[in-house]
C-alpha cells in the first residue's frame, strides 16, 4: 500500500462517514419535527435549520447518486489510464 492508496482510502472513508450523519441528523430532525412539540417563539429558528439540513442532505444525495459521482469514477480511470506503461 502506498502513501497515495492510504489517503485516497482516508478521503472515502471520511466522505462516507460525513454522509452517514447528515443522513442520521436529517432523520433526527425529522424525529423532532413529527414527535416533539415545538415552541412557537422557536417555530422560525426551527424552520430555518431544518432547510439548512435538507439542503446538505440533497447535495450528499446528488454526490453519491449522481452526474458528480459518475465524474469522480471516470478521473480516477482517466488517472489510472495515465500511469500504465
Amino acid at each position: 500500500m502506498t502513501i497515495r492508496d492510504f489517503f485516497d482510502a482516508i478521503g472515502k472513508a471520511a466522505r462516507s462517514i460525513i454522509a452517514f450523519m447528515v443522513v442520521l441528523m436529517s432523520f433526527g430532525f425529522l424525529y423532532f419535527l413529527l414527535y416533539r412539540k415545538i415552541p412557537v417563539e422557536n417555530k422560525d429558528s426551527i424552520n430555518i435549520t431544518i432547510g439548512i439540513v435538507l439542503g446538505v442532505l440533497a447535495t450528499v444525495v446528488s454526490y453519491y447518486f449522481g452526474s458528480s459521482k459518475d465524474k469522480s469514477d471516470r478521473d480516477k480511470a482517466d488517472i489510472v489510464a495515465e500511469t500504465k506503461p
